[in-house]
């Protein structure tokens, strides 16, 4: 899926960079388009927002870490109290601590599944906090400096681009009018 998405927007991109190339004139840019590139990666990485949500997901990731550590410790105890008094125990005894583990391992691998869940929500409450932040900041910056297209170095997409280099409308009358639908066969 993640090749699809690379793909449409790559595709996408070199639809919009070839029209405001081949177009500035309709697009009423004098001089082509003012375009701009950004470093995602050093954004997320530099920029407040970014490192707020980075040391958070640390700590997040660190707790999620040291409660199945603890788990596994717990399971680790349990099977050498059992290879220690496995000669000394009853059948029954050893019965209850196998149970036990049996227990633990399940409890440890809904702990790894919770703890998985629970970061992935985190990942995705994250990206919409940094947009929140990040969207009205690049649209600041085109107004500011009259960019008509911005591009992410990080994910290799358009930020912003300017509704007067948008040719999405004569492109699909162009795609339109190149690839009439196939007309149906009379019945008779």
């Amino acid at each position: 899926m993640k090749a699809t998405n690379w793909i449409v927007s790559g595709l996408a991109l070199a639809i919009v960079l070839n029209v405001g190339v081949a177009l500035p004139a309709h697009a009423q840019l004098a001089a082509g388009p003012k375009i701009a590139v950004i470093n995602g990666d050093r954004v997320l990485m530099e920029s407040s927002i970014g490192l707020q949500v980075q040391q958070e997901a640390q700590t997040a990731a660190t707790d999620w870490d040291n409660r199945v550590r603890e788990k596994q410790v717990e399971i680790d105890t349990l099977m050498a109290q059992a290879e220690q008094q496995q000669l000394t125990l009853t059948q029954e005894a050893m019965a209850r601590i196998q149970s036990s583990v049996e227990q633990a391992q399940v409890d440890l691998q809904r702990l790894r599944d919770d703890a998985q869940r629970a970061l992935n929500r985190m990942a995705e409450q994250a990206q919409a906090r940094i947009n929140e932040r990040l969207v009205p900041a690049v649209e600041q910056l085109a107004a500011e400096a009259g960019y008509d297209l911005i591009l992410d170095t990080r994910m290799q997409g358009i930020l912003y681009f300017a509704s007067a280099i948008d040719e999405t409308d004569r492109y699909i009358a162009l795609v339109n009018t190149n690839n009439l639908p196939p007309q149906q066969e009379s019945r008779r």
